[in-house]
């Protein structure tokens, strides 16, 4: 009966529509991509991005993992598609995202390949992928650039899935081949793809139940008994390599369970209990925001996803009784409708690698949902295939599909505004996760960038309300409350800073130092440089910073040669440091050191650029000099870049006089 349904499936393609073949589905799902994603193509590059714009860069981490032996988190194939970006579009952030929905398409295109090569319906397979396509969940791995780790491990598992189908089918070896070499080409893309030989599982685990117009099927479970019973005889060899295999996150359960505390990976919430009570949560919240993803978010870290401790918590029981339903209600469709069960199954096996039942850094992301969207999507289709099939107005079905469909691609175009650039993304993850600190700290550095540093202040208070023990957060408004001349306030963060931190970093010292400098207090200055000096853990720049506020304190201290001396090492540390040169050319100035000093404003306008007041100043220093000609160049340069500049103005004309004045001199 199973090969006379599969006769009958390819006697109904071949009656097909034309508009359901394909290639004008590929046309089609290109179209629908290129319509809910072209708004996203000027968007800057934000958050990740930046880190992965430089060629050189890129193809520097191919083989840093390798060196460093990260083999477990080896992604070469995701650097070298961002190399060949930047080879093609240099800087250009919209070549970029042309190329994530590209693979999109592609992903779009292998999963209705996928559906009608299982269910033989063309017109099923298009239902799941064009809610694939069109799906909001989706922007964070689309119109994210850094999203293409998800996008292009999908492309490469679905392959792989693929290719095990056609195996299963024909039992040709070279469809094996193509589902081996996928999954590799996958896992050296993202790590979550070592879940495809347990998908190979339950296709195999489908595949076998029996039909109930041939079997007598009664039950679900008779269903599952039988379909295990057959699929054990058929397949028992293949899926003990698939248990080998499967054995290597017993690695990460290592970290987790067996070694010392000092060594282990840290469990969320710090035991087990919690982990399991907030992986339940977890799956809940994904299945909502597939059902329903009106609310987005680029962060849940601390604590926009807060860890649940207690069985008796609200959302605790209605993750339970969310989860209990769908798995109650896959269990049934076992007995009716076993693809859409299926890709149930797909759902929550894609899954399993960030569930957090083994600990990851980030507690949630909608970018994980990307390839298990594909199984919800096939689960959905079936059902709505359902629909049309067997109800008396398939019209009105298939006018509430179009209309979902719309009503999704519209969230989608509105979601990809939220990544035009850093300060919209943040601010809009704000307001939806407004318990995220991460969300406020990366608001607070957009600030800070345009030189907003009152709003910057404000994000970094509400910041350490939600996290009071980051040390990071209490030196980041350190340093803004220095900016803001609130010297008082930045010691306070400075010393909460020290407090909090097991080994204090050196740079903190040297920050609190500044603190006293700006109330005057220099002997305390002093004392805290030492400190920083004295420490191992002082790295390069803090001791080029360390040197530079030790230089201020004996400039204002009256030992004029130690700081220049000191001024000076700085400088050979990090010559970069405009400000330390700023301090050095003031000192020569002070000092009658005309030529010294000059020197130092012409390096500090090499590094910081053309600046109104520097050039001014070094016109004054070379008029001091005799060289009224380069003086007489410099305030022109000043004016042409300040044109409301009446001191520049007054003294080009007067040394402008002067300089006729010389010529008209005899001799």
């Amino acid at each position: 009966m199973e090969q006379h349904t599969r006769w009958s499936g390819w006697m109904a393609e071949a009656k097909s529509p034309v508009w359901l073949r394909p290639f004008p589905v590929m046309l089609l799902l290109a179209a629908l991509a290129g319509l809910t994603y072209v708004n996203a193509l000027p968007n800057s590059f934000v958050f990740d991005d930046k880190s992965l714009s430089n060629l050189s860069e890129q193809l520097q981490w191919l083989f840093d993992d390798l060196r460093n032996r990260h083999l477990l988190t080896y992604r070469p194939l995701r650097t070298a598609s961002y190399a060949i970006d930047y080879a093609i579009f240099g800087l250009n952030p919209a070549g970029f995202r042309a190329f994530n929905i590209l693979y999109h398409v592609l992903n779009g295109a292998l999963l209705f390949t996928i559906v009608r090569a299982v269910l033989k319906q063309s017109r099923l397979a298009l239902l799941a992928a064009v809610l694939f396509i069109v799906h909001p969940i989706q922007t964070e791995s689309v119109a994210y650039i850094s999203g293409r780790r998800d996008v292009l491990f999908t492309l490469f598992y679905l392959a792989g899935l693929y290719g095990f189908i056609r195996y299963r089918e024909t039992s040709r070896i070279r469809y094996l081949c193509l589902a081996g070499f996928s999954y590799l080409l996958s896992l050296l893309t993202k790590e979550m793809a070592i879940t495809l030989p347990l998908l190979w599982l339950c296709y195999d685990l489908i595949r076998s139940i029996p039909f109930a117009d041939t079997e007598g099927r009664s039950s679900p479970w008779k269903a599952l008994r039988d379909g295990t019973r057959t699929l054990l005889r058929r397949h028992a060899w293949f899926y003990l390599l698939v248990g080998i295999l499967l054995s290597i996150p017993a690695y990460y359960y290592t970290k987790v369970f067996v070694l010392p505390r000092s060594l282990r990976v840290e469990m969320w919430g710090g035991g087990i209990w919690p982990t399991l009570l907030t992986s339940v949560r977890i799956f809940a919240h994904y299945l909502t925001l597939m059902v329903f993803p009106m609310t987005l978010s680029a962060d849940y870290s601390f604590n926009a996803f807060p860890i649940s401790y207690s069985f008796t918590e609200i959302r605790v029981i209605v993750a339970f009784a969310i989860l209990g339903g769908v798995w109650w209600g896959l269990y049934r469709l076992l007995a009716s409708d076993r693809w859409a069960a299926f890709g149930g199954l797909w759902f929550f096996v894609t899954l399993l690698p960030v569930s957090q039942i083994i600990p990851h850094h980030e507690i949630v992301a909608e970018h994980y949902l990307y390839l298990p969207s594909a199984g919800f999507c096939l689960a959905a289709a079936v059902l709505v295939e359902r629909l049309l099939t067997r109800s008396r107005n398939p019209r009105a079905i298939a006018a509430a599909f179009a209309l979902i469909v719309l009503l999704l691609g519209l969230r989608t175009v509105a979601r990809n505004r939220d990544w035009k650039d850093e300060l919209t993304l943040w601010t809009r993850t704000v307001q939806t996760s407004p318990q995220s600190a991460r969300a406020h700290i990366a608001l607070a550095g957009m600030h800070l960038r345009q030189g907003r540093y009152d709003p910057a202040r404000q994000e970094l208070v509400e910041a350490l309300r939600i996290q009071p023990h980051s040390v990071g957060t209490h030196s980041d408004l350190g340093v803004v409350l220095l900016t803001l001349r609130r010297f008082d306030e930045a010691e306070r963060e400075f010393r909460e800073a020290i407090r909090l931190s097991a080994s204090p970093s050196p740079g903190l010292r040297v920050n609190l130092a500044l603190a006293y400098l700006g109330r005057s207090q220099f002997h305390q200055a002093e004392q805290e440089l030492s400190e920083a000096f004295r420490s191992p853990l002082l790295s390069g720049l803090e001791r080029a910073a360390a040197l530079h506020n030790q230089g201020l304190v004996y400039a204002k201290t009256g030992r004029p040669a130690e700081a220049e001396r000191v001024l000076a090492e700085s400088l050979n540390i990090n010559p970069k440091n405009v400000s330390a040169r700023m301090e050095l050319a003031a000192l020569y100035l002070e000092n009658g050191m005309l030529p010294e000093g000059a020197t130092q404003l012409e390096e500090t306008l090499r590094y910081k650029g053309p600046d109104a007041d520097l050039h001014a100043l070094l016109g004054e220093v070379y008029y001091r000099l005799g060289r009224k000609d380069r003086a007489a160049a410099e305030l022109t340069r000043a004016l042409s870049l300040k044109g409301n500049f009446p001191e520049a103005k007054a003294f080009l004309k007067m040394i402008n006089r002067e300089i006729a004045g010389d010529k008209a001199k005899p001799g």
